[in-house]
């Protein structure tokens, strides 16, 4: 196979591969309001890309609200993908499970999520006995490969998302409630399984 033929079908085989994507996601793409792709493709469409962006207010944050296995989620106005931009999973002693491109998978001081314009602590309906093998598995992840889009079934790169709907699914606990390709911090907060403990922002 001579270099310019890989060349001309190494595009044709991306754009048949995104195609069939698109084709098997059909409805989430236009019917379903709360799938990410749904959410991030129309966000694109009114000129809104990224994570957003903004500055913090000085609101008192009750980090002590918080119990080993809860999710956090933190974010600025005008993110592509929803309120909310960032997850990570609360392991207790202040240290939070979380993913960044700069870090892969790594466990972090809580004390940064005061940072964040719109925040929610959320709390997942399962026994104190899951919560504890589900941290247990949770340091499983550390070190991993960090990759924004990963799909939710692969297992080879994760975001902050992924690893938390994973490490949840193992437990048979499927956090996603719209079954979606890729899984965004907003998926936990609009999960039949969790409640509510903190939320501020707009």
């Amino acid at each position: 196979m001579n270099n310019r033929f890989r060349i001309t079908i190494f595009p044709i085989l991306v754009f048949l591969f995104l195609l069939l994507i698109v084709a098997q996601n059909w409805s989430l793409l236009t019917n379903n309001k709360n799938s990410v792709v749904y959410t991030y493709l129309h966000s694109f469409a009114s000129g809104v890309i990224g994570s957003g962006y903004g500055s913090a207010s000085a609101a008192e944050i009750p980090f002590s609200l918080l119990e080993p296995g809860d999710i956090l989620l933190g974010g600025w106005p005008n993110c592509a993908y929803g309120k909310y931009s960032h997850a990570g999973l609360y392991l207790g002693e202040g240290e939070v499970l979380e993913a960044y491109v700069d870090y892969g998978i790594c466990i972090q001081p809580l004390g940064h999520y005061d940072e964040y314009t719109e925040l929610c602590f959320i709390r997942v309906n399962v026994s104190d006995e899951i919560k504890a093998k589900i941290i247990a598995d949770a340091h499983n992840y550390v070190s991993k490969t960090f990759y924004p889009v990963a799909f939710k079934q692969n297992d080879r790169y994760y975001n902050c998302s992924s690893i938390i709907w994973k490490a949840y699914k193992e437990q048979k606990i499927n956090l996603d409630a719209n079954n979606d390709l890729w899984i965004a911090p907003e998926s936990f907060r609009n999960s039949p399984y969790v409640n509510i403990i903190f939320e501020k922002g707009m």
